[in-house]
């Protein structure tokens, strides 16, 4: 503004040298007011609640600059640029501003995505090979398994080594618990009746299976369980306290116990295994993760545990102390 205001006012004094008359040429984006000494308009439009002092000067939607350099050649005292950018100009500008950015944002969004598409395609084809190499396996398994446990049930018939039986039903039943847990989480239990259930008969069913594995291992197995309901399908309930159980002998010592408690709205089962350090207690209900490496299994067993538990708003917490004491609770 202040060389363009130079400008003009080596522009007057020149045609008043040369005794030409006033001419103001108009101007982009600037309103002129010319001034005499006495404040009379000699060119322009009016302004208003301004100091005519040498200097820039600024309201909410104009800027100012008054120069004094005609020194009154033409009569002109005061020369004033107004700019034009209104609220409207500026607000247009902030559009454009805003739609650069938004674009700019949009166009990143797009690239990460086919990026992300492109880097994570052969992770999602790896996912998608073992998901059917798991369902394929798990659906193979299911016949040999049916064909074992009816033929252990026919040979308990017959005179054979008592010993050599048990431990080719319990080998059966592990196998039969390993398959059941990788159905349940493949099939992620679709389409299951939610149902009162009886919890105690649920408990005592899903001990049942697993006493031969406790006599095994020379485990006593200490009860009280109350009459309790809860309303959840069958087979979540089967696998979250099959998984309990199970574990809690896996992961017991020989000649250890167990007690199991149930009331109204709570159940814990203690075991006298190793027990399990603070710093992987919060890990355990990883899937794959197991705290013993020493044990089998594929770490899937809490995992079903936290899932079934979070389906239906059942509170989980768990008490371990190393070389002590473990004991989960479920509270319905």
């Amino acid at each position: 503004m202040q060389n363009f205001a130079l400008t003009l006012s080596s522009k007057i004094i020149s045609s008043y040298m040369r005794s030409e008359p006033l001419h103001v040429e108009s101007a982009h984006g600037y309103e002129i007011t010319l001034y005499d000494e006495n404040r009379v308009l000699i060119y322009g439009e009016e302004v208003e609640d301004i100091a005519l002092e040498q200097g820039f000067y600024t309201d909410r939607n104009f800027e100012y600059f008054i120069d004094l350099s005609p020194q009154l050649h033409h009569g002109v005292k005061y020369l004033i640029l107004k700019s034009k950018k209104t609220d409207k100009e500026i607000l247009k500008l902030l559009q454009e501003i805003l739609f650069v950015a938004l674009f700019s944002v949009a166009l990143i969004a797009v690239v990460g995505y086919f990026l992300s598409k492109m880097f994570l395609k052969p992770i999602q084809n790896e996912r998608v090979k073992l998901d059917k190499f798991i369902k394929d396996s798990t659906h193979e398994l299911n016949t040999p398994i049916t064909a074992i446990l009816m033929s252990i049930e026919r040979l308990k018939k017959e005179s054979i080594d008592e010993k050599i039986l048990k431990r080719v039903d319990i080998s059966a039943k592990r196998v039969q618990k390993i398959y059941s847990d990788l159905t349940y989480l493949l099939l992620e239990n679709q389409h299951q009746e939610i149902k009162q259930l009886d919890i105690k008969k649920t408990v005592e069913n899903e001990l049942s299976l697993y006493e031969d594995l406790a006599l095994k291992k020379s485990i006593s197995i200490h009860k009280e369980l109350q009459e309790s309901s809860f309303s959840m399908d069958e087979i979540s309930a089967q696998r979250l306290f099959g998984n309990l159980i199970s574990n809690a002998i896996k992961y017991n010592k020989h000649g250890g116990e167990i007690k199991l408690k149930l009331t109204a709205d709570k159940f814990s089962i203690t075991n006298s295994g190793k027990g399990i350090a603070k710093e992987q207690q919060s890990r355990i209900f990883e899937r794959f993760y197991r705290a013993n490496e020493h044990e089998g299994g594929f770490g899937v067993g809490l995992d079903i545990v936290k899932r079934v538990c979070q389906r239906y708003k059942i509170d989980i917490e768990i008490e371990s102390q190393e070389s002590g004491l473990t004991k989960v609770v479920l509270k319905f």
